[in-house]
């Protein structure tokens, strides 16, 4: 399945290379939760991320249990930081 993935700071770093700027289209493995889809990208499941699903925030505790589907739209955002 094919789903966009946008990122913020240095996250960037797990988008493919084929990325544009902070965002690229990826194709994951249909049935894949969000987590699974971290594993996929080689990113940190257990990270102190702000992640969206089409444009809704998903909370730590559901992460293993929401399944993306074709088109989904995901953001993965660093915490953000005050000062």
């Amino acid at each position: 399945m094919r789903i966009s993935l946008k990122t913020g700071g240095l996250l960037k770093r797990y988008l493919p290379e084929s990325a544009e700027g902070n965002a690229a289209e990826i194709d994951v493995p249909d049935g894949l939760s969000i987590l699974g889809v971290l594993e996929h990208l080689g990113a940190p499941a257990d990270g102190n991320y702000l992640i969206i699903v089409n444009n809704s925030a998903v909370p730590p505790s559901t992460r293993g249990d929401v399944i993306l589907n074709d088109g989904d739209a995901m953001s993965l955002m660093p915490p953000l930081k005050g000062g």
